[in-house]
C-alpha cells in the first residue's frame, strides 16, 4: 500500500511539473494559428456572423402565415333597440322600436393571414444575406490583422532573440579584451589610460547586454499577449531570422481579392438592392386571409347550451395600393443614389490605395534584399579583418587601440546584418498581406 501512495505522488508531482513548464516550438504559421485559435476577439465576431444569419431567417418567418386566435365577450346589462319597418314583422303595421338583440354575445375564433405578393419582404431576404456576407468580410479583415500583428511580434522575438546572443558574445569578447588589458598594464606594456578605457568599454558591453535581455522579456510578453497563452508558457522560435532571410519569395498578386474590395463591392449591391426594395414599395401587397369563428347569442354565459352557437367564419383577399408613398419616399430615392455615386469613389480609391500598397511593398522588398546582401557581405568582411589583426596582436604586430576599433566596427556590422534581415523579412509580411496571402 505504501509503495502505491509513493508512486501515484510521484506520478501526481510528474505531471504536474510538466503542467507547470509547457513548451511550445512553433514556427510563424504555426503561431498565427494558435492565434486566431485563442483570441477571445475572434471568438465574439463569431457570434456577429450568427446573429446575421438569424436576421435572414427572421426575414424568411416573414413570409409564413400569421396565425392568432381572437375572443370577443360582450354583456349589455339593457338591450338596445332597433327600428323595425312596418309591415316587414306580421302584427307590426307601423314603425316601432323593437329590442332584438341578447344581452349575452361573444365570438371564439381562429385568424390567418398569408402573404401573397409583397416585394418589401423578398428584398428584406436579400438584404439579410448581403449583410451577413459583410460581417463575414468584416471578421475576415479582422483575422487579417491580427495574423499580421502575431507575424510582427513573432519576428521582434526572433529579432530580439538574436539581439540578445549578439550582445553577449560582445560583452564575452570586451571580458577578454579587460583581461588581457589588465595583465598588460601590470606588465607595464599599456598605459593607464587605454587600460581604463576597456574596463569602461566592457562595463558597457555588459550594460547593453542587460538591455538586449529586457527587451527580448518584452517581445515575449507581446507574443503571448498576441497568442493568448499563459505567460508561464515556454516558447521555442523554431524559424532562424537571418536563414529564412536568405529564402525569401515573392506572392502571387491576389488583390482583386482583398477583403476591403469585397466590402465596399458589398455595400454597392446593399445600396442598390435599398434603392430597388424604396422603388417596388409603390406596388400593391395582396394578403390572404382567413377567420374561423364561433358565435354565442343568450341572455347568460351558458357556452354549454348548443343551440345559441352559430358559425361566424369569413375569407378575405386584401389588396394594398400606395397612392402617396411615391411622394415620401422622394428623398429616400436621392439618398441611396447619392450613396451608390459615393461607393462607386471610394471603390476606384480603395482600388488605387491597394496598388500602392502592393508597388511600396515590393520596392520596401527588393530594397531590403539588396540591403541583406550589402550587410551580410560586410559582415563577413569584418570578421576576416578582425581576426586576422587579432592574430596580429598576439605577435606583437597590432597595438590594442587599433583592436578595439575594429571590435567596434564588427559589432556595428553585426548589428546592422541583424536589422537588415529583420526588415528583410518585415517587408515580406507586408507584401504578404498588401497581396492578400494571410
Amino acid at each position: 500500500m505504501k509503495l502505491f501512495l509513493v508512486i501515484f505522488i510521484f506520478i501526481t508531482t510528474t505531471c504536474h511539473v510538466q503542467a507547470g513548464t509547457d513548451t511550445l516550438r512553433l514556427s510563424r504559421s504555426e503561431a498565427i494559428k494558435i492565434g486566431l485559435q485563442n483570441r477571445f476577439d475572434l471568438k465574439a465576431n463569431a457570434y456577429d456572423v450568427r446573429i446575421a444569419a438569424s436576421k435572414i431567417i427572421q426575414a424568411k418567418n416573414n413570409l409564413f402565415p400569421e396565425i392568432n386566435g381572437s375572443a370577443s365577450l360582450k354583456y349589455s346589462p339593457q338591450l338596445q333597440n332597433s327600428v323595425i319597418p312596418g309591415g316587414v314583422l306580421p302584427g307590426f303595421d307601423q314603425s316601432q322600436l323593437v329590442p332584438l338583440t341578447v344581452k349575452s354575445e361573444s365570438v371564439f375564433g381562429l385568424n390567418l393571414s398569408q402573404p401573397v405578393f409583397n416585394k418589401s419582404l423578398i428584398n428584406e431576404i436579400k438584404l439579410g444575406r448581403i449583410n451577413l456576407a459583410i460581417q463575414q468580410e468584416k471578421n475576415r479583415a479582422e483575422e487579417i490583422d491580427i495574423s499580421f500583428q502575431i507575424s510582427q511580434a513573432y519576428l521582434n522575438v526572433q529579432l530580439r532573440d538574436l539581439q540578445k546572443k549578439i550582445a553577449a558574445d560582445i560583452a564575452r569578447r570586451n571580458n577578454e579584451y579587460a583581461m588581457i588589458a589588465e595583465g598588460m598594464y601590470q606588465h607595464g606594456s599599456l598605459i593607464e589610460n587605454y587600460y581604463l578605457r576597456a574596463k569602461l568599454d566592457r562595463d558597457n558591453a555588459k550594460q547593453l547586454q542587460k538591455q538586449a535581455e529586457q527587451d527580448y522579456g518584452l517581445s515575449l510578453m507581446e507574443l503571448y499577449y498576441q497568442l493568448n497563452i499563459p505567460k508561464g508558457t515556454v516558447v521555442n522560435i523554431s524559424d532562424l531570422l537571418d536563414a529564412i532571410a536568405s529564402n525569401i519569395s515573392d506572392f502571387q498578386d491576389k488583390a482583386e481579392e482583398r477583403t476591403e474590395l469585397r466590402q465596399l463591392k458589398f455595400r454597392q449591391q446593399e445600396d442598390q438592392l435599398s434603392l430597388k426594395n424604396i422603388k417596388q414599395s409603390v406596388l400593391p401587397s395582396v394578403y390572404l386571409g382567413a377567420n374561423y369563428s364561433q358565435q354565442f347569442l343568450s341572455d347568460r354565459f351558458n357556452y354549454g347550451q348548443g343551440r345559441w352557437w352559430s358559425p361566424f367564419s369569413y375569407f378575405t383577399l386584401n389588396v394594398n395600393i400606395p397612392i402617396s408613398t411615391h411622394l415620401k419616399l422622394k428623398g429616400k430615392k436621392q439618398e441611396y443614389q447619392e450613396r451608390i455615386s459615393q461607393n462607386e469613389l471610394l471603390l476606384e480609391q480603395k482600388k488605387a490605395d491597394i496598388n500602392y500598397e502592393i508597388q511600396q511593398a515590393r520596392t520596401s522588398l527588393s530594397n531590403a534584399v539588396l540591403n541583406m546582401r550589402n550587410t551580410k557581405s560586410s559582415y563577413e568582411l569584418s570578421k576576416t579583418i578582425f581576426h586576422n589583426q587579432q592574430q596580429q596582436y598576439q605577435m606583437g604586430a597590432f597595438a590594442y587601440s587599433e583592436l578595439i576599433d575594429t571590435e567596434k566596427t564588427l559589432s556595428v556590422t553585426e548589428r546592422n546584418y541583424i536589422q537588415s534581415a529583420y526588415e528583410l523579412l518585415l517587408a515580406q509580411i507586408k507584401l504578404q498581406k498588401a497581396t492578400n496571402n494571410f
